[in-house]
This record gives C-alpha cells, sequence and structure tokens, in this order.
C-alpha cells in the first residue's frame, strides 16, 4: 500500500505533466488546501487564473533553483540588500522564492550593504555533499582542530571552503585549539588512543571528493600556493642576483636618485642610453597624475633625465614597472583626455570611466545649427505681415505686433534643450549599464547618478526644497506667540487669540469713524480684517523656493527648471499656464523630433 507521501508525489508528477515546467514546490504547498480531487481542483484553480502558475528550469536541481533567484534578488531586484538577509529569507520558502522575497523585503526592508549589486560565489547557498566534502577536507588539512570547531568556522562562512580555510590560516594553524589539543594528547591519550587517532586519519584521508565545485576550489587554492612560492622564489632569486652583482661591481647607477641597482631593476628610455630604477619612475608617474597633473591624458611619457634627451619611457616598460592600480589610472587619463576630442554626444558610467559615444541622437549644438535658419526665416516673416497688414488693417497689426513682442520674450533655447533632452531619453532610455567588469552599475541619465534600488531623480534635492517650501507655507498662516513660542492657526471669527502666557495681544482697539481705514492711533493689526490665505501661501511658497535656491546654487543648478515642484494646489491661471508650456514642448518635440 502506497504511503502517503508517494502519494503526494504521485500527484505533484501529474500536476508537472499537466502544466510542464511547474514549481513542484508551488504544486505541494496547493496540495494542502484540498481533502479531495487534489489535481482536478488545483487544475481548475490554475485555469481560472489564466493559466499562470510558478515555473522552474527542468533541468536545474533545487540548490541551483534557489542560487538563481538569489542571483536575481542580489544583483537586479534589491542590489543594495545585504545578501545574507535575502539568503535567510530565501530558505524561509518552499517555492516562489522570488516573488515571496520580493514581499517579504518590499513589506521590511534589510540591512544595506557596501558591496552594491554584486554577489560572489562564497554567498550562494551550498548542498549537504559539498558541506560534507568541505569539511572532511578541512579535517585533513588541520588535523589537529576538532571537528565542532571546523564545523563552527564552516557555519561563519556560509560553508565555503577558501574563505574557511584562509581565516584558520590566519589563526596559525590553529593556534590556541593546537595548543590545548596537543596538551590533552600529551597527558591524557594513551598510547593505543594516539595509535588509533592516527589510523583514524590516515584512514580519512581516502575520502573521495564528488562535488565539482569544492575540487574546482581545492585547485584554486593549490594554484595561489605556487603563486605565493613563486613570488618567494623571485624575492631569493633577486636578492641572490644583487650579492652577486655587488661583489663584481657590476652595479648599475639610477640617473635620477644616483642609487646603485642591478640591470633587473632598473628600466631604459626607448633610446636605450638613460636607465632609472623602478622607483623613481613610480614616483615621477605617481607624481604626473596626483600631483601637479601634468601627465593626465599624455600619451606620450618623455624621457626624465637631465640631458635633453628625445625618447620616452615605453608604454610595455611602464605596464611592467607600474603597480596595477597606478597603470589603470594613467590609461584612465589617456582616455578621459581621447574621450574629450571625440565629436558626438559621450555616454559615461558615475561609477567608474566606461563611456560609449549615443548614435542614436544628433548633439545639440547641431540640431540648434538646423532649427537657426527655419527660426531666423520665421520671424522675418511675421516682421513683414506686421508692416504689410499696418497699411490695410491697423488693429490686426497690432494684433500682429503683440504677438511678435510675446515671441520675443520666449526662450527658445531653454524649450529645445527641454525637448532636446525628451527625445534623447526615447531613444536612448532612461538608464546605462556599465560594461566593465569591475564596476557593471547601472546609471540614470537624466541625474547622471548611480540607481540604488528604487531611484528617484534629485530625490535629496527636491526633498530639502520641497521641506522648507511647505514650511513656509505653514508659517505664512499660523499666529506664533514672540514670548512661549506657541503657534496656532484660525480657522474662523476675529483675528483675537488668548495664548497660555497671554501674551499674544497686539490688535487694534480703537474706535473708527469709517470701518475698514487705517487707525491713526497706533500701527497695531486689525481685529476683524483678515488677508487672503491662498494670496499669502503662493507668496510665501515663491518666496521660500528663491531663497533656498538662492543660498543652495549647487541645488539650482542639478535640479533642473524643467522639474517643475507642485507644493499645494494649482490654481486656475497656473493648470492653463502648465497646459499651454506641456503644448508647446509638444509641437517642438514633433517638429524637431526629425532634425535629430
Amino acid at each position: 500500500m502506497p504511503t502517503s507521501l508517494a502519494i503526494q508525489e504521485l500527484r505533484v508528477s501529474q500536476l508537472v505533466a499537466l502544466f510542464p515546467g511547474g514549481d513542484p514546490g508551488y504544486f505541494r504547498s496547493c496540495l494542502a488546501y484540498y481533502e479531495t480531487d487534489h489535481v482536478q481542483r488545483i487544475a481548475e484553480k490554475i485555469l481560472a487564473n489564466g493559466g499562470n502558475y510558478p515555473m522552474v528550469q527542468t533541468n536545474y536541481t533545487d540548490i541551483q533553483q534557489m542560487n538563481y533567484a538569489l542571483r536575481v534578488l542580489a544583483t537586479e531586484l534589491f542590489p543594495d540588500c545585504h545578501i545574507a538577509y535575502l539568503r535567510e529569507q530565501l530558505l524561509q520558502y518552499d517555492h516562489s522564492h522570488i516573488e515571496q522575497v520580493t514581499e517579504a523585503v518590499v513589506a521590511v526592508p534589510g540591512p544595506e550593504r557596501l558591496t552594491w549589486g554584486k554577489i560572489d560565489r562564497s554567498d550562494f547557498i551550498r548542498d549537504e555533499t559539498y558541506k560534507a566534502d568541505a569539511l572532511a577536507q578541512l579535517t585533513l588539512d588541520y588535523p589537529q582542530i576538532w571537528k565542532s570547531s571546523l564545523r563552527a568556522v564552516l557555519a561563519e562562512n556560509n560553508w565555503d571552503y577558501l574563505n574557511s580555510h584562509a581565516q584558520l590560516a590566519d589563526m596559525g594553524s590553529g593556534g590556541f585549539w593546537n595548543s590545548i589539543r596537543n596538551f590533552f594528547l600529551h597527558w591524557t591519550f594513551s598510547r593505543r588512543g594516539s595509535t588509533s587517532s592516527s589510523s583514524s586519519s590516515s584512514s580519512s584521508e581516502t575520502h573521495e571528493l564528488s562535488d565539482p565545485d569544492l575540487i574546482d576550489e581545492i585547485s584554486q587554492l593549490w594554484r595561489r600556493k605556487a603563486e605565493a612560492q613563486s613570488g618567494e622564489d623571485e624575492k631569493m632569486a633577486h636578492q641572490i642576483n644583487e650579492a652577486e652583482y655587488t661583489v663584481c661591481e657590476q652595479l648599475i647607477t639610477c640617473l635620477c636618485c644616483y642609487g646603485d641597482y642591478t640591470f633587473e631593476q632598473l628600466a631604459f628610455c626607448s633610446e636605450g642610453d638613460h636607465a632609472f630604477c623602478h622607483s623613481c619612475i613610480r614616483r615621477f608617474i605617481t607624481e604626473g597624475l596626483f600631483g601637479q597633473g601634468a601627465l593626465r591624458g599624455a600619451a606620450r611619457i618623455g624621457c626624465i633625465s637631465f640631458s635633453g634627451c628625445r625618447g620616452c619611457l615605453p608604454p610595455r616598460m611602464l605596464q611592467h614597472v607600474l603597480p596595477q592600480d597606478l597603470w589603470m589610472a594613467y590609461e584612465t587619463s589617456v582616455f578621459e583626455e581621447n574621450l574629450k576630442q571625440t565629436p558626438g554626444s559621450i555616454v559615461q558610467c558615475a561609477g567608474c570611466s566606461y563611456s560609449e559615444i549615443d548614435e542614436s541622437t544628433r548633439p545639440f549644438a547641431e540640431a540648434l545649427e538646423r532649427v537657426e535658419p527655419l527660426l531666423r526665416i520665421t520671424r522675418w516673416m511675421m516682421v513683414v505681415a506686421t508692416i504689410v497688414f499696418s497699411f490695410f488693417d491697423l488693429p490686426f497689426a497690432f494684433v500682429i505686433a503683440l504677438h511678435c513682442f510675446v515671441l520675443s520674450q520666449w526662450d527658445l533655447r531653454r524649450d529645445l534643450q527641454t525637448v532636446y533632452d525628451r527625445i534623447v531619453r526615447e531613444r536612448r532610455g532612461n538608464a546605462f549599464q556599465c560594461r566593465n567588469p569591475a564596476c557593471n552599475k547601472l546609471t540614470c541619465l537624466q541625474c547622471m547618478r548611480t540607481i540604488r534600488g528604487l531611484h528617484k531623480c534629485w530625490e535629496k534635492e527636491q526633498d530639502g526644497l520641497r521641506l522648507y517650501v511647505e514650511k513656509a507655507m505653514a508659517d505664512a498662516v499660523k499666529r506664533t506667540c514672540p514670548m512661549c513660542n506657541l503657534s496656532f492657526q484660525k480657522s474662523d471669527g476675529c483675528n483675537k487669540i488668548v495664548c497660555r502666557c497671554e501674551s499674544y495681544s497686539h490688535f487694534c482697539d480703537h474706535f473708527r469713524d469709517v470701518p475698514g481705514a487705517p487707525c491713526d492711533k497706533c500701527k497695531k493689526c486689525d481685529l476683524y480684517k483678515t488677508d487672503p490665505e491662498d494670496e499669502a501661501v503662493q507668496k510665501a511658497a515663491a518666496r521660500a523656493r528663491k531663497e533656498y535656491l538662492h543660498n543652495h546654487p549647487d541645488v539650482a543648478i542639478q535640479v533642473p527648471q524643467t522639474t517643475r515642484m507642485v507644493i499645494g494646489p494649482l490654481s486656475a491661471l497656473e493648470k492653463f499656464d502648465l497646459w499651454r508650456e506641456e503644448s508647446i514642448l509638444w509641437v517642438l518635440q514633433y517638429g524637431i523630433q526629425l532634425m535629430v
């Protein structure tokens, strides 16, 4: 008689056959909601939902499916969320990992991480085979450490073999653990126990690894050890070589610092007449790039001797002598200098110097040159029309002249720039993907900042401006006592309000012959006169916006004029002005789209 687990797996296989590519974990969770006719009722439910159901890669294992979901979550959906938090959330669900983790992280955001948008191989989820092989291999590598301690180190490093091996190596082959274990081995264990321990250790050396990822990591570890040993051998060879040069008195003098070095420690100019040590060349390039800046963008670096040599420092020699970061900084400066001389629009990553030439649209200056003749002809035609109609119909000529005056006050260049930016965004998109493997960041093409998760252009600048203007608008309708700083707002009635300290009493109580006339006995506020609040609020908002942009010129540059910030309700005149502006931009956009 088949067990309940076998019956459940049979039903899951039937559902997978009915819905190819479906997630078995999703089907298992659906089976728990029904008591009879499981397959039929689940199939009807899926068809009622339009035939939509979670799908998985059929050639992936469960661990591979979870690692794929973790990669999508960590690099695309939540590139600024800590990977450990995403991995913890991922392990809580049996199916639909991306959807369920997304809902959980949106509801409760996780901690941020420093390495934005990147995921390392050590961050992925490991299967049980890898964990067992990693523990067995570390037991062979560090036999003096207890297995429970090895298991704790592995758990601390997400069961990654390379990171765990490096951590144990930094501890000094066991360190304190080694001393304690040797103490007990010497004083407590008998010879028989030691023999059995050594025999078990030797028998464990026959353990065969079956996980391909762990085998590859062990190969990487051996390559690292070989490279480290090669570096030590090279260092020893240089020391022996320098000693032989010194004994034979064959050391060569550097023409910059006048120190004595071996031939391998020197670099020569392209003419081969002047020798310089590697330290002098590094200091010279560092000063030229980050000090005075004379070498920034220099495609040819001349010989640094004082004899007027016409040679140069060959790029191949510089690449061999300079450290990797210094050589990359020099290449970046040359690339940026050549980029400035490239005609056309350039799209650059906000995180590095990676750039691409934008061939989707012509440059704005070139497009403006095409539009200028048409605008000049239009202005002359309007002037001619005004002169002609002035002889026949004077009122109509006055209307045309007024229209020409309005057009002369029109900032056409700003609107053309706005329209050009819209066309560029339609053709090029709103984001730029960096193809530099070391960067691989996403740049917003509107504010030229790195996109991290849910992005909003000029968010900080607009928030500061918005809060300042909103505070000014609120203060415009509030009254504050100068003594106790109590703020209040009148809803109806007269202006007389008594605060808790009874100091807010600056209203005029004198009798007036003409109601509404100013008082001739004092300059206090009117008791019953009320200024329109809407007008006061709008004036306060305009004044606050002007003050904020004046005190923060960087914000005025970063927040474009085309970004309309709406604070408070729009009046009918503002709505009409907004409609007029959008209509003009719409006409210009469809007219200029053919020219760029």
